[in-house]
């Protein structure tokens, strides 16, 4: 997955539970949107030791598409993580009530731009 900076990140979440390795990557309990800024991008832009992993609390966020399972949890406040691993690999964690739901991790390497434009020759 390539980041780029002032673009929406976007995962699918599912609930954590004990069906969670049998549900269909198609079919997320919602969706995750999270601008990427600046700020954001270079947290991000961190490659942890295996040993390590790095929370990167997010507060401006969107949540879309909700199942009909999970709509009604979403009435309380909630918040939501991002987790760098080693790789590097990104997941979303997002508390709810006391539920969680998680993104499945996803390689990613950030990409700048140097200021060069393609059509310049």
């Amino acid at each position: 997955m390539e980041l780029q900076q002032d673009t929406p990140l976007e995962l699918p979440l599912f609930l954590l539970n004990d069906n969670i390795e049998n549900r269909d990557l198609e079919q997320p309990d919602l969706r995750l949107s999270v601008m990427l800024t600046d700020n954001l991008l270079a947290n991000l832009c961190q490659n942890p030791t295996p040993e390590e992993s790095i929370s990167i609390p997010v507060v401006d966020y969107e949540l879309n598409d909700f199942s009909a399972d999970v709509v009604e949890l979403f009435n309380g406040e909630h918040q939501l993580q991002l987790l760098l691993n080693n790789g590097p690999v990104l997941s979303a964690i997002l508390n709810v009530q006391d539920q969680l739901f998680v993104s499945p991790p996803v390689e990613m390497m950030p990409t700048f731009d140097l200021g060069l434009d393609e059509d310049e020759q």
